[in-house]
């Protein structure tokens, strides 16, 4: 037997359908504290050095423009904000009694280092051809390689800020990448698929949940209906591509990339280009592009499994349903244990006969109670 990936915290015996619940509290709690620090370190300084114009000036941007790439210091605060949701949510998780820190990570209960570095070969022609459509009308050929200045007029931003930018995308958006990946296609459709006994249903229901919050909450970005649109098909393909791979290392290096060149091509702050204009929110033709390259690398990275036979499983089986504390055969925590947390250790029923001695699986048989005193119920 085996656990999909949206099924992995009921391996452990002390799963209960209120852990997630204290998970979320306990990332909730983090979260905002954690903002609230962030904020102190931010605007303590500003107002020492600006006084309270600096402080107004540095809301209003973060009010209009919380993405602006030509803005080092809002990118980073926005950046930052987002890059804490990945410690919150890992800790949260194990404050819980969900699993180990990997749980969310991959059936390996870990990332997977080399499945990552297989997907960098599918990330590599998604590049290219992310910059064929979103980066082709920023380069001209004519006379040598050259930024399209004609088209996009001149760079706004002196080289100094312009570098730091960079290096600040290049440091920060991995990480923002992959906490919304351990959010969205992680920790929230872990929790909605251990709910939902039927493990199908609860597959199509996690992704559809994970999908439509994660579009949801780009509401407040300012998006328009194409580009709800556009995130949303970039969360449906990268919900898929997690329960297909039964992992999260794909779509951290597809989510990087996507917003990494977003963000670089934008940082020059071009004199023709309208950042906070109707354009830059979305159009029909960014929401094809975005459904078509997500859509290229789910079956790039299909091909990439198939061919390096990717195990997409966690290599056991889930726990039978206890009542009360789960008994010391169960196992328990043994993630690491090979085969899973030994659920076929089970101890035979004392009223079995006619059997060979072997270990009976609790809910296996006649589906009674191996110990009532241990509060062991039948697996349903």
């Amino acid at each position: 037997m085996s656990v999909p990936y949206h099924r992995l915290p009921r391996v452990d015996a002390n799963w209960r359908w209120w852990r997630p619940l204290v998970a979320l509290a306990v990332f909730l709690g983090f979260y905002l504290a954690s903002q609230f620090v962030i904020a102190i370190a931010y605007f303590v300084p500003i107002g020492a050095q600006r006084g309270p114009a600096g402080v107004m000036d540095l809301t209003e941007k973060l009010s209009s423009g919380a993405l602006d790439p030509t803005d080092p210091l809002v990118l980073s605060l926005t950046l930052v904000s987002l890059v804490v949701l990945l410690p919150a949510v890992m800790l949260s998780t194990k404050i819980a009694g969900l699993g180990p820190y990997g749980l969310l990570s991959s059936v390996r209960t870990r990332i997977r280092w080399g499945w990552l570095g297989w997907c960098l070969l599918p990330l590599l022609v998604l590049a290219i051809v992310m910059f064929f459509f979103q980066g082709s009308g920023y380069v001209a050929t004519d006379g040598g390689l050259h930024w399209n200045t004609d088209e996009l007029g001149q760079s706004t931003v002196s080289l100094q800020t312009l570098t730091l930018t960079i290096l600040l995308v290049v440091l920060l958006v991995p990480f923002q990448a992959a906490a919304e990946e351990y959010v969205f296609r992680g920790f929230l459709m872990q929790t909605i698929g251990s709910w939902i006994p039927l493990r199908v249903v609860g597959a199509v229901v996690a992704v559809a949940v994970s999908t439509v919050l994660f579009a949801v909450l780009h509401v407040p970005n300012g998006y328009n209906i194409w580009g709800i649109l556009d995130v949303g098909s970039f969360g449906l393909v990268a919900a898929v591509i997690v329960l297909r791979t039964g992992g999260l290392e794909a779509t951290v290096l597809q989510h990087a990339l996507n917003n990494i060149m977003i963000f670089v091509l934008q940082a020059p702050g071009w004199s023709k280009v309208d950042l906070t204009g109707e354009g830059s929110q979305g159009t029909w033709q960014g929401f094809v592009v975005t459904l078509g390259t997500s859509l290229l690398y789910w079956g790039l990275v299909e091909v990439m499994a198939h061919w390096r036979k990717l195990d997409r499983r966690f290599p056991g089986q889930e726990a039978p349903r206890f009542r009360g504390h789960a008994p010391l055969w169960a196992g328990g925590r043994q993630w690491l244990r090979p085969g899973g947390a030994g659920w076929s250790i089970a101890p035979a029923r004392d009223d079995e006969t006619g059997t060979s001695g072997d270990p009976v699986l609790v809910g296996a048989g006649a589906g009674r109670p191996v110990d009532e005193s241990g509060g062991v119920g039948p697996r349903p």
